[in-house]
């Protein structure tokens, strides 16, 4: 029971969701969050998030001031899907990178809405839209899960046994932002 929830169980959680809540802080110290979809670095690269986004927008003004980052996966149950989903969070930095990243380009190719994505906002620079941008989020090493591993018939009498916690080797993560 112990070592039920292992990193590549999350990993490979991480990496079959595409939903996320991203949360950042803006420059009065006001948290702000908000549904994005995002890809993750496919197994045996340095450990990263990405989000495709546009500079003027809430997030990204809040992490070029602030790169610190929160994220929280819903992990949805396909066959109970009126039971509160299993969740991922971690804590991370965020970095602003150009629109022409290859990494992100290569995360967003390889997932459905991430090619849908990347589609609508080629159609979006072909119109003039200049403000184009992925948001690489690097975790930190600490990556809580609640009934990750877990079903809902194992927790019923004591909830608090579906949290867990992995810890990511520091040789799988990226270089930190800034």
């Amino acid at each position: 029971m112990v070592d039920r929830v292992t990193l590549q169980l999350v990993l490979n959680r991480l990496r079959s969701c595409h939903f996320a809540v991203l949360s950042t802080v803006d420059k009065e110290g006001m948290p702000h969050s908000g549904g994005v979809n995002y890809g993750v670095s496919k197994p045996g690269d340095e450990l990263a998030i990405y989000v495709m986004t546009r500079r003027h927008l809430q997030k990204a003004r809040n992490i070029a001031h602030n790169p610190d980052v929160s994220l929280v996966i819903p992990v949805p149950r396909p066959l109970l899907w009126f039971v509160p989903p299993a969740t991922i969070q971690l804590h991370g930095r965020a970095d602003i990178l150009d629109e022409t990243d290859k990494r992100g380009i290569d995360v967003f190719s390889h997932f459905w809405i991430g090619r849908r994505i990347l589609n609508a906002y080629e159609q979006s620079r072909r119109r003039g839209e200049t403000r184009i941008c992925f948001l690489k989020i690097v975790p930190d090493p600490l990556i809580r899960t609640y009934m990750v591993g877990y079903n809902i018939w194992e927790i019923r009498r004591r909830m608090e046994s579906g949290a867990a916690k992995v810890v990511i080797p520091l040789e799988q993560l990226c270089s930190r932002p800034r």
